[in-house]
């Protein structure tokens, strides 16, 4: 299950499928530590994210490029880095998923930042890497280690 896990997390180029708010991500260049990977969200909105660490079969972080973020998005952030990590847990697997930054503009600034990580939104990640793993496991999708 972990493996299985690990394939559908680490798919960086296919997050979109598994978040209600991205039309469309790709990897722009690279695998691992160092790969790019552009975004671009269902109002068309677009931007750039780098790995900035990769620990296969493990963990990995994205760093959002916020120069390149959409307007409103850079006069918020200064930094936003998100990282995935599943580890096995009991017979299950564990995916845990940690949005860290930090930002502009003092409260309003803050303001922001928790409304992106409302928990209605990581819950829906949350449910579609779910959803994507027992999709691929009934279909024979993925191995079964």
């Amino acid at each position: 299950m972990l493996f299985r896990s690990w394939a559908v997390v680490s798919d960086s180029g296919g997050y979109h499928r598994v978040v209600e708010t991205l039309e469309h991500t790709e990897i722009t260049s690279g695998h691992g530590e160092g790969m790019t990977r552009h975004c671009v969200d269902t109002k068309g909105r677009e931007w750039d994210e780098v790995c900035t660490l990769w620990e296969d079969g493990t963990q990995f972080s994205m760093t959002v490029d916020v120069e390149s973020y959409p307007t409103a998005f850079r006069a918020f952030f200064k930094k936003v880095v998100g990282t995935w990590t599943v580890e096995p847990e009991g017979e299950r697997t564990k995916l845990t998923m940690r949005f860290d930054g930090s930002t502009k503009l003092g409260t309003i600034g803050k303001v922001a930042v928790a409304a992106m990580g409302r928990c209605s939104v990581i819950d829906g990640i949350f449910d579609g890497y779910q959803a994507l793993i027992e999709s691929r496991r009934r279909s024979g999708g993925l191995g079964s280690s």
